[in-house]
Protein backbone atom coordinates (compact mmCIF):
# COMPACT_ATOMS: atom_id res chain seq x y z
CA UNK A 1 0.00 0.00 0.00
CA UNK A 2 1.09 3.72 -1.09
CA UNK A 3 1.40 6.31 2.00
CA UNK A 4 0.30 9.37 1.63
CA UNK A 5 2.65 11.61 0.82
CA UNK A 6 3.83 14.71 3.14
CA UNK A 7 2.11 17.12 0.30
CA UNK A 8 1.25 20.38 2.06
CA UNK A 9 5.05 20.63 3.26
CA UNK A 10 5.95 20.24 0.05
CA UNK A 11 3.21 22.25 -1.61
CA UNK A 12 4.29 25.18 0.98
CA UNK A 13 7.69 25.08 0.05
CA UNK A 14 7.15 25.35 -3.63
CA UNK A 15 4.65 28.48 -3.33
CA UNK A 16 7.65 29.97 -1.08
CA UNK A 17 10.36 29.54 -3.68
CA UNK A 18 8.25 30.78 -6.23
CA UNK A 19 6.67 33.71 -4.76
CA UNK A 20 10.65 34.75 -3.41
CA UNK A 21 12.26 34.17 -6.07
CA UNK A 22 12.51 37.82 -7.38
CA UNK A 23 14.11 39.05 -4.15
CA UNK A 24 14.88 42.33 -6.08
CA UNK A 25 13.24 44.43 -9.17
CA UNK A 26 14.98 45.43 -12.58
CA UNK A 27 16.27 48.38 -12.89
CA UNK A 28 12.94 50.32 -13.53
CA UNK A 29 11.19 47.22 -12.50
CA UNK A 30 8.11 47.83 -9.52
CA UNK A 31 8.24 45.31 -6.83
CA UNK A 32 4.71 43.17 -6.98
CA UNK A 33 2.07 44.70 -5.97
CA UNK A 34 1.07 43.06 -2.71
CA UNK A 35 0.72 44.04 1.41
CA UNK A 36 3.81 42.24 2.16
CA UNK A 37 6.26 40.97 -0.42
CA UNK A 38 7.35 38.22 1.40
CA UNK A 39 4.69 36.09 0.96
CA UNK A 40 2.55 38.17 -1.60
CA UNK A 41 1.49 34.95 -3.71
CA UNK A 42 -1.23 33.74 -0.80
CA UNK A 43 -1.97 36.43 1.58
CA UNK A 44 -5.66 37.38 1.42
CA UNK A 45 -5.73 41.31 1.71
CA UNK A 46 -8.71 43.68 3.30
CA UNK A 47 -8.02 46.06 0.55
CA UNK A 48 -7.26 45.31 -3.34
CA UNK A 49 -3.79 45.48 -4.47
CA UNK A 50 -1.76 48.86 -5.26
CA UNK A 51 -3.56 49.17 -8.61
CA UNK A 52 -0.74 48.93 -11.92
CA UNK A 53 -1.14 52.86 -12.31
CA UNK A 54 0.49 54.14 -9.27
CA UNK A 55 4.20 51.67 -10.09
CA UNK A 56 6.87 53.38 -12.34
CA UNK A 57 6.06 53.26 -15.52
CA UNK A 58 8.06 50.80 -17.69
CA UNK A 59 10.10 52.25 -20.89
CA UNK A 60 8.18 51.58 -24.37
CA UNK A 61 10.26 48.28 -25.80
CA UNK A 62 10.52 48.73 -29.63
CA UNK A 63 9.04 46.18 -32.32
CA UNK A 64 12.09 44.92 -32.99
CA UNK A 65 13.22 44.27 -30.16
CA UNK A 66 9.97 42.17 -28.88
CA UNK A 67 10.16 40.25 -31.81
CA UNK A 68 13.81 39.28 -31.18
CA UNK A 69 12.82 38.38 -27.80
CA UNK A 70 9.81 36.35 -28.84
CA UNK A 71 11.94 34.42 -31.33
CA UNK A 72 14.67 33.56 -28.82
CA UNK A 73 12.12 32.72 -26.51
CA UNK A 74 11.84 29.58 -28.66
CA UNK A 75 15.38 29.17 -30.15
CA UNK A 76 17.19 28.78 -28.04
CA UNK A 77 14.47 29.24 -25.12
CA UNK A 78 13.07 26.13 -25.38
CA UNK A 79 16.20 25.19 -24.06
CA UNK A 80 17.57 28.14 -21.37
CA UNK A 81 13.85 29.55 -19.91
CA UNK A 82 14.52 32.80 -19.69
CA UNK A 83 15.88 33.71 -22.87
CA UNK A 84 13.13 35.97 -23.97
CA UNK A 85 13.63 38.07 -21.48
CA UNK A 86 17.10 38.56 -20.80
CA UNK A 87 16.88 39.34 -24.53
CA UNK A 88 13.72 42.04 -23.81
CA UNK A 89 15.99 43.65 -20.90
CA UNK A 90 14.11 42.02 -17.91
CA UNK A 91 17.03 40.36 -16.63
CA UNK A 92 15.66 39.45 -13.06
CA UNK A 93 12.91 37.56 -14.65
CA UNK A 94 14.98 36.02 -16.79
CA UNK A 95 17.12 35.20 -13.99
CA UNK A 96 13.75 34.24 -12.13
CA UNK A 97 12.34 31.67 -14.82
CA UNK A 98 15.85 30.22 -15.61
CA UNK A 99 16.08 29.29 -11.75
CA UNK A 100 12.52 27.46 -12.16
CA UNK A 101 13.83 25.64 -15.33
CA UNK A 102 16.73 24.21 -13.64
CA UNK A 103 14.70 23.33 -10.04
CA UNK A 104 12.33 21.44 -12.51
CA UNK A 105 15.38 19.84 -14.20
CA UNK A 106 17.38 18.62 -11.10
CA UNK A 107 13.52 17.46 -9.75
CA UNK A 108 13.26 15.17 -13.24
CA UNK A 109 16.31 14.36 -13.42
CA UNK A 110 16.06 12.80 -9.65
CA UNK A 111 12.83 11.66 -9.59
CA UNK A 112 13.81 9.58 -12.86
CA UNK A 113 16.73 8.08 -11.44
CA UNK A 114 15.36 7.28 -8.23
CA UNK A 115 12.84 5.46 -9.97
CA UNK A 116 15.65 3.38 -11.95
CA UNK A 117 18.22 2.55 -8.67
CA UNK A 118 14.98 1.31 -6.92
CA UNK A 119 12.95 -0.37 -9.84
CA UNK A 120 10.30 1.62 -9.09
CA UNK A 121 9.92 0.02 -5.74
CA UNK A 122 6.47 0.67 -4.72
CA UNK A 123 7.85 1.46 -1.21
CA UNK A 124 8.95 4.92 -2.39
CA UNK A 125 7.39 4.75 -5.81
CA UNK A 126 5.07 8.21 -4.46
CA UNK A 127 7.85 10.51 -3.62
CA UNK A 128 9.43 9.77 -7.15
CA UNK A 129 6.50 10.28 -8.88
CA UNK A 130 5.43 13.51 -7.14
CA UNK A 131 9.05 14.95 -7.85
CA UNK A 132 9.02 14.40 -11.16
CA UNK A 133 5.65 15.74 -11.73
CA UNK A 134 6.10 18.40 -9.99
CA UNK A 135 9.59 18.91 -11.62
CA UNK A 136 8.15 18.80 -15.50
CA UNK A 137 5.28 21.61 -13.98
CA UNK A 138 8.32 23.64 -13.18
CA UNK A 139 10.37 23.23 -16.45
CA UNK A 140 6.19 23.59 -18.49
CA UNK A 141 5.57 26.78 -16.88
CA UNK A 142 9.00 28.57 -16.80
CA UNK A 143 8.86 27.90 -20.85
CA UNK A 144 5.51 28.84 -21.14
CA UNK A 145 5.88 32.03 -19.20
CA UNK A 146 9.19 33.52 -20.85
CA UNK A 147 7.05 33.18 -23.93
CA UNK A 148 3.95 34.85 -22.54
CA UNK A 149 6.21 37.47 -21.11
CA UNK A 150 7.57 38.65 -24.42
CA UNK A 151 4.24 38.40 -25.96
CA UNK A 152 1.52 40.15 -23.71
CA UNK A 153 0.75 43.67 -24.05
CA UNK A 154 1.50 45.91 -20.91
CA UNK A 155 -0.51 44.95 -17.89
CA UNK A 156 -1.11 41.36 -19.52
CA UNK A 157 -3.53 40.04 -21.03
CA UNK A 158 -6.20 40.59 -17.90
CA UNK A 159 -6.90 40.37 -14.63
CA UNK A 160 -8.45 38.24 -11.55
CA UNK A 161 -11.62 38.03 -9.98
CA UNK A 162 -11.06 39.23 -7.11
CA UNK A 163 -14.67 37.63 -5.60
CA UNK A 164 -16.47 34.37 -7.14
CA UNK A 165 -20.04 33.31 -7.52
CA UNK A 166 -21.83 31.75 -4.76
CA UNK A 167 -23.84 29.66 -7.22
CA UNK A 168 -22.44 28.43 -10.47
CA UNK A 169 -23.67 26.23 -13.52
CA UNK A 170 -23.03 24.33 -15.89
CA UNK A 171 -25.04 22.29 -18.53
CA UNK A 172 -23.59 20.77 -22.11
CA UNK A 173 -22.39 18.34 -24.45
CA UNK A 174 -19.12 16.04 -24.53
CA UNK A 175 -17.48 13.93 -27.07
CA UNK A 176 -15.07 11.23 -26.47
CA UNK A 177 -13.46 8.95 -28.91
CA UNK A 178 -12.44 5.65 -27.01
CA UNK A 179 -11.84 2.76 -29.25
CA UNK A 180 -12.02 0.13 -26.79
CA UNK A 181 -15.27 1.33 -25.33
CA UNK A 182 -18.72 2.15 -27.47
CA UNK A 183 -19.68 5.63 -25.98
CA UNK A 184 -19.42 8.85 -27.71
CA UNK A 185 -21.58 11.38 -26.93
CA UNK A 186 -22.35 12.13 -23.09
CA UNK A 187 -24.80 14.96 -21.60
CA UNK A 188 -22.82 16.86 -19.05
CA UNK A 189 -24.27 18.92 -15.83
CA UNK A 190 -22.66 20.13 -13.08
CA UNK A 191 -22.78 22.92 -10.53
CA UNK A 192 -20.54 24.80 -7.59
CA UNK A 193 -21.95 26.40 -4.46
CA UNK A 194 -20.33 28.38 -2.38
CA UNK A 195 -20.21 30.38 0.87
CA UNK A 196 -16.99 32.33 1.60
CA UNK A 197 -14.13 29.82 1.64
CA UNK A 198 -15.77 26.59 1.10
CA UNK A 199 -17.15 25.02 -1.93
CA UNK A 200 -19.31 21.96 -2.94
CA UNK A 201 -19.26 20.80 -6.25
CA UNK A 202 -21.46 18.11 -7.93
CA UNK A 203 -20.83 17.12 -11.87
CA UNK A 204 -21.90 14.22 -13.92
CA UNK A 205 -21.60 12.38 -17.57
CA UNK A 206 -24.05 10.37 -18.88
CA UNK A 207 -24.16 8.95 -21.80
CA UNK A 208 -26.43 9.54 -24.74
CA UNK A 209 -25.24 6.87 -26.93
CA UNK A 210 -24.45 3.89 -24.17
CA UNK A 211 -25.27 2.93 -21.05
CA UNK A 212 -22.50 4.83 -18.90
CA UNK A 213 -22.38 7.62 -16.53
CA UNK A 214 -19.79 9.25 -14.32
CA UNK A 215 -20.91 11.27 -10.93
CA UNK A 216 -18.53 13.27 -8.80
CA UNK A 217 -18.92 15.07 -5.91
CA UNK A 218 -16.48 17.41 -4.43
CA UNK A 219 -15.84 19.80 -1.18
CA UNK A 220 -12.80 22.06 -0.78
CA UNK A 221 -11.90 24.61 1.85
CA UNK A 222 -10.04 27.53 0.87
CA UNK A 223 -7.01 28.41 3.11
CA UNK A 224 -6.10 31.91 1.35
CA UNK A 225 -7.36 33.31 -2.10
CA UNK A 226 -10.95 34.67 -3.98
CA UNK A 227 -13.83 33.81 -1.88
CA UNK A 228 -17.58 34.91 -2.48
CA UNK A 229 -18.02 38.51 -2.46
CA UNK A 230 -19.21 38.71 1.49
CA UNK A 231 -15.67 37.69 2.72
CA UNK A 232 -12.31 39.32 2.70
CA UNK A 233 -11.52 40.77 -0.39
CA UNK A 234 -8.29 38.84 -2.10
CA UNK A 235 -5.20 40.80 -2.78
CA UNK A 236 -5.09 38.42 -6.13
CA UNK A 237 -5.85 35.45 -7.93
CA UNK A 238 -3.62 32.69 -6.36
CA UNK A 239 -4.81 30.73 -3.84
CA UNK A 240 -4.42 27.95 -1.76
CA UNK A 241 -7.11 25.08 -1.20
CA UNK A 242 -7.46 20.85 0.24
CA UNK A 243 -9.76 19.09 -1.84
CA UNK A 244 -11.80 15.90 -1.16
CA UNK A 245 -13.62 14.11 -3.76
CA UNK A 246 -16.05 11.02 -4.24
CA UNK A 247 -16.15 10.04 -7.93
CA UNK A 248 -18.30 6.54 -9.48
CA UNK A 249 -18.26 5.77 -12.58
CA UNK A 250 -20.11 2.81 -13.76
CA UNK A 251 -19.82 0.84 -17.63
CA UNK A 252 -22.98 -1.04 -17.10
CA UNK A 253 -22.65 -2.33 -20.46
CA UNK A 254 -19.23 -3.33 -19.66
CA UNK A 255 -20.71 -4.89 -16.35
CA UNK A 256 -17.67 -2.90 -14.26
CA UNK A 257 -17.69 0.28 -11.97
CA UNK A 258 -15.22 1.98 -10.21
CA UNK A 259 -15.50 4.34 -7.21
CA UNK A 260 -12.81 6.47 -6.09
CA UNK A 261 -12.19 8.63 -2.82
CA UNK A 262 -8.97 11.18 -2.93
CA UNK A 263 -7.68 14.27 -1.06
CA UNK A 264 -5.83 16.98 -3.22
CA UNK A 265 -4.04 20.00 -1.65
CA UNK A 266 -3.79 22.24 -4.64
CA UNK A 267 -3.34 26.03 -5.50
CA UNK A 268 -2.54 28.71 -7.92
CA UNK A 269 0.15 31.63 -7.69
CA UNK A 270 -0.22 34.39 -10.41
CA UNK A 271 3.36 34.74 -12.07
CA UNK A 272 3.36 38.96 -11.04
CA UNK A 273 4.66 37.48 -8.01
CA UNK A 274 7.83 37.00 -10.10
CA UNK A 275 7.90 39.86 -13.20
CA UNK A 276 5.67 42.68 -13.62
CA UNK A 277 5.82 41.48 -17.63
CA UNK A 278 4.13 38.23 -16.45
CA UNK A 279 0.74 39.94 -15.45
CA UNK A 280 -1.73 38.21 -16.19
CA UNK A 281 -0.44 35.07 -16.30
CA UNK A 282 -0.78 32.27 -13.41
CA UNK A 283 0.77 28.64 -12.61
CA UNK A 284 -1.29 25.90 -10.89
CA UNK A 285 -0.26 22.83 -9.15
CA UNK A 286 -1.54 20.13 -7.20
CA UNK A 287 -0.51 17.03 -5.13
CA UNK A 288 -3.18 14.40 -4.56
CA UNK A 289 -3.82 10.80 -3.66
CA UNK A 290 -6.69 8.45 -3.80
CA UNK A 291 -7.93 4.93 -3.37
CA UNK A 292 -10.39 3.34 -5.67
CA UNK A 293 -12.62 0.31 -5.95
CA UNK A 294 -13.63 -1.56 -8.67
CA UNK A 295 -15.68 -5.08 -9.22
CA UNK A 296 -16.71 -6.80 -12.45
CA UNK A 297 -20.13 -8.07 -12.29
CA UNK A 298 -20.65 -9.92 -9.09
CA UNK A 299 -17.03 -10.57 -7.70
CA UNK A 300 -15.79 -8.64 -5.27
CA UNK A 301 -14.29 -5.63 -4.71
CA UNK A 302 -10.89 -4.75 -5.46
CA UNK A 303 -8.37 -2.30 -4.41
CA UNK A 304 -5.82 -0.01 -5.97
CA UNK A 305 -4.39 3.66 -5.36
CA UNK A 306 -3.73 6.21 -6.97
CA UNK A 307 -0.57 9.62 -7.52
CA UNK A 308 -2.96 12.55 -8.80
CA UNK A 309 -0.73 15.26 -9.24
CA UNK A 310 -1.56 17.74 -11.74
CA UNK A 311 -0.03 21.45 -12.73
CA UNK A 312 -1.27 24.17 -15.70
CA UNK A 313 -0.13 27.25 -16.94
CA UNK A 314 -2.93 30.02 -18.12
CA UNK A 315 -3.80 33.14 -18.39
CA UNK A 316 -6.74 35.58 -17.46
CA UNK A 317 -8.57 37.53 -20.27
CA UNK A 318 -9.89 40.55 -19.94
CA UNK A 319 -9.21 43.48 -17.46
CA UNK A 320 -12.88 45.35 -16.73
CA UNK A 321 -16.44 44.84 -17.91
CA UNK A 322 -17.16 41.85 -20.34
CA UNK A 323 -16.35 39.80 -22.27
CA UNK A 324 -13.78 38.16 -19.12
CA UNK A 325 -12.75 34.75 -18.37
CA UNK A 326 -9.61 32.68 -18.50
CA UNK A 327 -7.56 30.19 -20.05
CA UNK A 328 -4.75 27.26 -19.36
CA UNK A 329 -2.95 24.52 -20.56
CA UNK A 330 -2.66 21.82 -18.19
CA UNK A 331 -1.32 17.94 -17.45
CA UNK A 332 -3.11 15.74 -15.28
CA UNK A 333 -1.33 12.70 -13.95
CA UNK A 334 -4.82 10.73 -13.05
CA UNK A 335 -5.82 7.38 -15.39
CA UNK A 336 -9.07 6.74 -14.27
CA UNK A 337 -11.21 9.61 -16.49
CA UNK A 338 -12.59 9.28 -19.83
CA UNK A 339 -8.93 11.16 -21.23
CA UNK A 340 -7.49 8.15 -19.06
CA UNK A 341 -3.32 8.06 -19.89
CA UNK A 342 -1.22 9.05 -22.61
CA UNK A 343 -0.60 5.84 -25.06
CA UNK A 344 3.40 5.54 -25.59
CA UNK A 345 5.27 2.28 -26.68
CA UNK A 346 8.48 1.52 -24.51
CA UNK A 347 9.59 1.89 -20.92
CA UNK A 348 7.06 4.59 -20.07
CA UNK A 349 4.06 3.31 -20.90
CA UNK A 350 1.19 3.69 -19.04
CA UNK A 351 2.95 6.11 -16.18
CA UNK A 352 2.08 9.47 -17.92
CA UNK A 353 -1.45 11.03 -17.56
CA UNK A 354 -2.91 13.29 -20.31
CA UNK A 355 -2.77 16.80 -21.28
CA UNK A 356 -5.46 19.28 -21.97
CA UNK A 357 -6.75 22.68 -22.65
CA UNK A 358 -9.28 24.51 -21.21
CA UNK A 359 -11.02 27.70 -21.66
CA UNK A 360 -13.95 30.03 -19.67
CA UNK A 361 -15.43 32.94 -20.79
CA UNK A 362 -18.01 35.15 -19.40
CA UNK A 363 -20.01 37.75 -22.03
CA UNK A 364 -22.13 39.08 -19.42
CA UNK A 365 -22.16 38.49 -15.35
CA UNK A 366 -24.63 35.84 -15.58
CA UNK A 367 -23.95 33.59 -18.75
CA UNK A 368 -20.11 32.35 -19.89
CA UNK A 369 -19.11 29.31 -22.12
CA UNK A 370 -16.75 26.81 -21.00
CA UNK A 371 -15.09 24.57 -23.74
CA UNK A 372 -12.15 22.06 -23.39
CA UNK A 373 -10.18 19.67 -24.69
CA UNK A 374 -8.01 16.30 -23.65
CA UNK A 375 -5.73 13.95 -25.10
CA UNK A 376 -4.48 10.51 -23.35
CA UNK A 377 -5.02 7.18 -24.70
CA UNK A 378 -8.79 8.67 -25.66
CA UNK A 379 -9.86 12.28 -26.64
CA UNK A 380 -12.28 14.56 -25.05
CA UNK A 381 -14.21 17.61 -26.17
CA UNK A 382 -16.55 19.51 -24.27
CA UNK A 383 -18.76 22.57 -24.51
CA UNK A 384 -20.81 23.87 -22.13
CA UNK A 385 -23.31 26.66 -21.01
CA UNK A 386 -22.25 28.21 -17.78
CA UNK A 387 -24.94 30.46 -15.57
CA UNK A 388 -24.16 32.83 -12.53
CA UNK A 389 -27.71 33.48 -11.30
CA UNK A 390 -28.09 37.03 -10.24
CA UNK A 391 -24.73 38.33 -12.05
CA UNK A 392 -22.29 38.04 -8.90
CA UNK A 393 -19.78 38.69 -8.47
Amino acid sequence: MLRPPRTTGYFLALLAFLAAAPVQADEGEEQPASPATAAPAVVRSAAPAVAPSAAPARQKTSTTRRALAAGGAVVPGALVHGTGHFLLGEKRTGLSLLALEGAGLGLVVGGLGGAAVSGASRRIIAPIVLATVTGAGLFGVSLLADIYGVLAPEGGTGSPPLALPWVETQLGLAYVHDPTFAYSAFLVSGMDLRLRSIRLSGSGWFALDDDNARLRAEGAYRFVGPGTPDGPRAADGSFLEIEGALTHHRYTSDDFSITTGEVTLQGRLDLAHIGRTLRGSFAEMGWGVAVEAYRYGRRPFEGNELLIPHFAFGMYLGHEGYPRGEAKVFYEHRHDGYAAGAKITGLGSGVPGHLGLQGRLYASPGWGVLADVQAGSAYVGRLSLLLRPGGSP
